[in-house]
């Protein structure tokens, strides 16, 4: 705590902040471009933004519609990680001290809460995923691995109980290394994967006999029903980063710069995530001729070549993959998130111990693989994140015009206190929000507008809480600030 004494100058209040919440001091703010791109390449290349995008082959898209959809979704995605990447650079806050600002320092546990429970939901699904791959290699590594199915525990087969905790552990060393060694493993966790990706593409190019068929095959879908999935489906992309979007200051407060982490996220962003999309599409398109449907899961399709140096490496880069978007995305999200919740008691590796433990007890085993539509799952998600979104962006942009008093963060009775720490307006803003983007999915006879999920959750959460907050924007930032303190 000597760094966050030297900071605060007794001024904060302890209950507020420890050296995790702190402000980045400048000598940890080392992050370069390269560190930020190869963590989205971390990131991108994971099996469920594969699987969500080779389901757009299975749901009766041509290759250049889902080009369409992917472009369109990671592009807007860019712009509001962009946006929202600003705030935590410029100061070197996480994102439950940011929103602060606008929800209060008690308001705020609402939104940070949310968020907490998704990134342990995706943790266990993700340490799932991961022991899949783990199953995959010992499977070939030893040739009575499929004999212990027949044995059981805790609802699951030995063999994928033993796959499962040698995937705990291995996020489990990572983690307990800190964010230094997050950066460090994302280095060359990243690129490892696209060696597989690639190595498919060639396969499913040698199965069409060409690039040709993969992707002039024709659409199943068209018409009302066409429109209907393009949107949603949209909206399920946006669902896989939807998370990453309100918490992206997580990453940029240890940047060294503001250009650092916009060429560094431009590259590793749209760029990687368009490119590593696209393969996945071919991939599933050369899926459909070779074996005559869609194979979305990498693993299954590598588990059907029945090579063991190909199945043994595949399924390492996949698992190395899981491991690498779970600890970048879910580990440092709830490792601020529930350090924000007590920061008394917790710090980022506790809290992340504490997520991977409640994580594996979720048994996801028992629930992940009944998912009718991932598309669903991915657009409740976005549906659920979109109005804090919202109200985090007209918070920074408008309210406050791009100026925070750090100090304020830290005490209970400064600028961000509003009533005893609740902001009022913007719980309001963010439940019409979430109620507005769910309203399809409530009322049959408006389900097509559950297609608009996301943007609906951004857009209304972030106007009502501009409307509402309307009082203080004609004036300064602190101004504006003290009324709300006193409102």
């Amino acid at each position: 705590m000597n760094e966050v004494n030297k900071q605060a100058g007794n001024r904060w209040d302890p209950t507020l902040v420890n050296e995790d919440l702190a402000p980045t001091p400048p000598s940890k703010r080392n992050w370069n471009w390269w560190s930020y791109s190869a963590v989205w390449m971390g990131i991108v290349h994971n099996i469920v933004a594969w699987e969500v995008a080779a389901n757009l082959v299975k749901i009766g898209f041509s290759f250049w519609q889902s080009f369409a959809v992917v472009a369109i979704a990671y592009g807007v995605a860019f712009i509001a990680i962009l946006l929202n990447s600003v705030p935590g650079a410029k100061f070197g806050l996480p994102f439950p001290v940011l929103i602060r600002s606008a929800f209060g320092y008690k308001g705020a546990q609402v939104p940070v809460f949310l968020r907490a429970l998704l990134a342990i939901f995706w943790f266990g699904v993700h340490m799932y995923i991961g022991s899949k791959a783990v199953g995959a290699v010992l499977s070939v590594a030893f040739p009575g691995w499929k004999s212990l199915g027949d044995y059981q525990i805790v609802g699951m087969d030995l063999n994928n109980f033993i796959a499962f905790v040698i995937c705990w552990l291995l996020h489990a060393y990572v983690i307990n290394h800190g964010m230094e060694r997050v950066r460090k493993f994302e280095l060359w966790a990243g690129p490892l994967i696209m060696i597989l990706a690639v190595g498919l593409v060639i396969w499913a190019v040698d199965a069409a006999h060409g690039i040709k068929p993969l992707v002039s095959a024709p659409a199943t879908i068209s018409g009302g029903e066409f429109w209907g999935t393009f949107f949603l489906s949209i909206s399920a992309l946006l669902g896989t980063v939807a998370t990453l979007v309100l918490n992206i200051s997580d990453l940029t407060r240890f940047s060294r710069s503001q250009k650092d982490h916009i060429i560094g996220q431009g590259i590793g962003l749209p760029l990687m995530f368009l490119i590593f999309s696209l393969m996945s599409i071919l991939v599933a398109s050369g899926t459909v001729i070779a074996y005559g449907e869609a194979i979305t899961n990498p693993i299954d399709l590598l588990l059907k070549f029945d090579h063991p140096f190909i199945v043994l490496l595949g399924a390492f880069s996949v698992l190395i993959s899981t491991a690498s978007v779970n600890v970048a995305t879910n580990g440092v999200s709830v490792g601020y998130d529930m350090t924000n919740l007590y920061p008394a008691k917790l710090n980022f590796r506790r809290s992340c111990l504490i997520a991977i433990i409640i994580g594996a007890l979720s048994a996801p085993w028992l629930w992940y693989d009944s998912f009718d539509s991932i598309g669903e799952v991915m657009g409740a998600i976005g549906a659920t994140m979109g109005p804090v979104t919202g109200i985090m962006l007209v918070d920074f942009y408008l309210i406050r015009r791009q100026n925070y008093n750090v100090d304020a963060f830290y005490v209970r009775d400064g600028l961000y206190a509003y009533r005893q720490g609740w902001n009022i307006r913007a719980l309001i803003a963010m439940a019409i929000g979430v109620l507005v983007a769910f309203l399809g999915l409530i009322f049959p006879s408006l389900d097509y507008l559950y297609s608009y999920n996301w943007f609906l959750g951004v857009g209304f959460g972030g106007v009502i809480y501009y409307v509402l907050m309307r009082s203080s924007i004609a004036k300064s930032p602190d101004q504006a600030e003290r009324i709300d303190a006193a409102s």
